[in-house]
């Protein structure tokens, strides 16, 4: 099953691959591959990992197999291998990112786009490998420089993601970390599942003021902010009810909140849980529960 979208053109792909496109459309009729998207206007769109197969294919074309015989081993290794884990392709990713090779961080990823969905490729593929640099950094053993690089990148492919997502019809929302806080990580994986769910979703970046946050959420007409915690320094450092009214329904997150619920009570928001996959429904209970949706 084909998890990763189509975002690339024919020639977007003809100048990543040096394939050409005539070569591209001749390979579809012949072989049945590639199998590109198409757009509402009809035109083809190649994913990511259509790229790293037709690579693979020409890899092999030049050490002297023939294209039929190439795309054929191709298709025949998409059936003969089982999906590898996410734990195992997490561990590659680290791997990858820690030497800085990006086209070895690229390759698994798109391995694991189109071998799982993608809610378990960030939450069991990206988020731990995250964890891991960070707790490799703060033990010694990976250096600054590794773990700005790996966060850098894979902060990119979160906002890659979150973009695809494209905009929704659901209850507007903002999403940013509570001021002061830099770790946005938490926020964005937020972000995005709540726009996969259907909400309109603003998501600001980290450290925003309260004041400013309140006024955007007056704005966009945002029926709730969901904020990130995950220094307790965050919410320790506030008065009593300084969230209560940033927006209808204010929601903390985070390491932080989850440390201390009833703290962020006290700041008047509710603490619904750290798992983003569940936040978008029990989101909606509290926003219909609240005549917001």
């Amino acid at each position: 099953m084909r998890n990763d979208l189509g975002v690339y053109t024919i020639a977007e792909v003809e100048e990543r691959t040096g394939l050409s496109s005539a070569l591209l459309r001749q390979w579809e009729r012949r072989y049945g591959f590639p199998r590109p998207e198409r757009s509402p206007g009809g035109h083809r769109l190649y994913s990511q990992t259509d790229l790293e197969a037709l690579r693979h294919i020409k890899k092999w074309i030049a050490e002297g197999v023939a294209p039929a015989q190439a795309v054929r081993r191709y298709l025949e290794g998409l059936t003969q291998e089982g999906p590898r884990p996410p734990e195992a392709l997490s561990m590659e990713l680290e791997e990858a990112l820690l030497r800085a090779d990006t086209e070895a961080a690229e390759r698994t990823l798109s391995e694991a786009y189109r071998l799982h969905p993608m809610e378990t490729v960030v939450m069991e593929v990206i988020a731990p490998c995250l964890r891991r640099i960070g707790d490799g950094w703060h033990l010694g053993r990976v250096s600054t420089a590794q773990e700005h690089f790996a966060s850098t990148y894979l902060r990119g492919t979160l906002h890659g993601l979150l973009n695809l997502m494209g905009g929704s019809l659901g209850p507007t929302l903002v999403v940013s970390t509570l001021p002061g806080e830099q770790h946005e990580i938490g926020s964005l994986i937020t972000a995005l599942f709540l726009r996969r769910a259907g909400y309109t979703v603003h998501y600001l970046g980290p450290n925003t003021p309260l004041a400013d946050l309140r006024s955007f959420a007056e704005r966009t007409g945002a029926k709730a902010v969901v904020l990130s915690a995950v220094q307790p320094v965050s919410l320790e450092s506030l008065p009593h009810n300084a969230l209560r009214h940033l927006a209808p329904v204010v929601v903390v997150g985070g390491r932080a909140a989850a440390s201390d619920p009833h703290l962020v009570e006290r700041l008047g928001a509710y603490y619904l849980g750290n798992d983003p996959r569940e936040l978008a429904e029990m989101l909606s209970v509290t926003l219909k529960e609240a005549g917001l949706w």
